[in-house]
């Protein structure tokens, strides 16, 4: 798995790409922990680039999701995959987390646009 990170106007954009399982987890907990150690608060957990989740991968989420509340931040994920929105729907998260068709809308919503709105970007089409 690889983890890119990209800030935006205060948004950290999480982005994993591969699989989020037993053996990836540690990976990304420590990237977000890392974040969370640098005060560095509001993510964009960007999910369009995971193949696959396990209950470890779903643990994982909601303990990032736990610390950013806890430290008064703000998160919003992204997903696009019928596939995992379908796990997080049979368990309910679908009502905790905010979930985005994408990266644009998650900005949106959490009122990130610079000003400066990109028509294609802002798309619910997949590209």
């Amino acid at each position: 798995m690889e983890i890119e990170v990209e800030e935006k106007e205060g948004y950290n954009i999480v982005t994993p790409n591969g699989e989020l399982d037993v053996y990836t987890v540690p990976l990304f907990r420590k990237v977000t922990l890392k974040l969370e150690g640098d005060r560095r608060h509001d993510l964009i957990l960007d999910l369009t680039k995971l193949t696959y989740i396990d209950s470890s991968g779903l643990g994982s989420l909601i303990e990032t999701y736990q610390k950013v509340h806890a430290a008064k931040g703000d998160v919003a994920f992204v997903i696009d995959n019928p596939r995992i929105l379908k796990i997080l729907k049979l368990v309910n998260l679908d009502q905790v987390f905010r979930i985005y068709p994408n990266v644009g809308r998650a900005l949106q919503a959490v009122g990130v646009s610079g000003g400066y709105v990109d028509e294609e970007f802002f798309s619910d089409r997949n590209s």
